[in-house]
């Protein structure tokens, strides 16, 4: 894959998606874009998808508690916050009701598919295909291509692990979009277009943190040789970011043809 042509276009297609404005002033991209929340989220809607489809045990906080990788009081505060905003409901079991059932709402799962479908768009840049549009159709489409991505990462691992600079940056509030902003960066110098402001302010207001924030990503980037004083993205930055795109990718793309095909 990555030696076709259409192959860093498509990658400089998903930085550039990825760095985009959010739709609302309420931060729920600023919420979710750290990896220990996000992992929450997103198994929060694999224990909802899991009960669906496959009959699992009633997809409550107990038992989201015990794949969340929260502490069980960050995992009650994240799950209250996302209450308050609506972008998951409890619904009493009826078969136990006082048994609540965590439900996510589309908008949350949307959220936790945004990169999924960057992704699926970039995989059908090179490949011709209509995957990402297929997708992002339906909310329980994509609700069930977590599910089954969820399934696959309890069973085998992330596929974030074996990308050092990647999981790093997933680790910081604002890391990864700070990641994919600096690689949009480089993939423009490439092509002569205008370049992305990286400065602190600049970086802090595009994705709604700290400059202290952005001084932590941009510093344990740089002490670690992933970008240089000028903030341009190493060769070693860009093989193990267009590998991690190639392995999202090929992920996302094997679970919606799998979801297509029920559906």
């Amino acid at each position: 894959m990555r030696n076709h042509p259409k192959f860093k276009e498509a990658v400089a297609q998903y930085c550039e998606t990825m760095i985009e404005p959010p739709p609302s002033a309420w931060p729920l991209r600023k919420l979710l874009n750290q990896f220990d929340r996000y992992y929450a989220a997103y198994m929060l809607i694999w224990n909802y998808y899991g009960w669906v489809e496959e009959g699992t045990p009633s997809p409550t906080l107990a038992r989201l508690k015990t794949v969340s990788g929260l502490s069980p009081r960050q995992l009650t505060s994240l799950v209250n916050v996302l209450k308050r905003a609506e972008l998951v409901s409890g619904e009493a079991d009826t078969g136990n009701r006082r048994r609540m059932l965590l439900r996510p709402q589309p908008l949350l799962i949307q959220e936790i598919s945004r990169s999924c479908v960057a992704f699926l768009a970039a995989h059908d840049h090179i490949h011709g295909g209509k995957l990402a549009r297929l997708a992002a159709a339906s909310p329980d489409r994509l609700g069930r291509m977590i599910w089954g991505s969820a399934r696959l990462v309890l069973s085998s691992g992330t596929i974030i692990a074996p990308f050092p600079t990647v999981l790093a940056m997933a680790g910081y509030d604002g890391g990864y979009p700070v990641l994919t902003a600096i690689m949009a960066d480089h993939y423009r110098r490439m092509t002569g277009r205008g370049r992305i402001a990286l400065g602190y302010a600049a970086l802090a207001e595009r994705f709604q943190v700290s400059r202290s924030h952005i001084g932590n990503v941009l510093t344990w980037l740089y002490q670690n040789g992933a970008i240089d004083r000028d903030r341009m993205a190493s060769s070693a930055l860009v093989d193990e970011f267009e590998q991690w795109g190639i392995s999202e990718m090929s992920h996302y793309a094997d679970l919606v043809g799998s979801v297509l095909q029920k559906t």
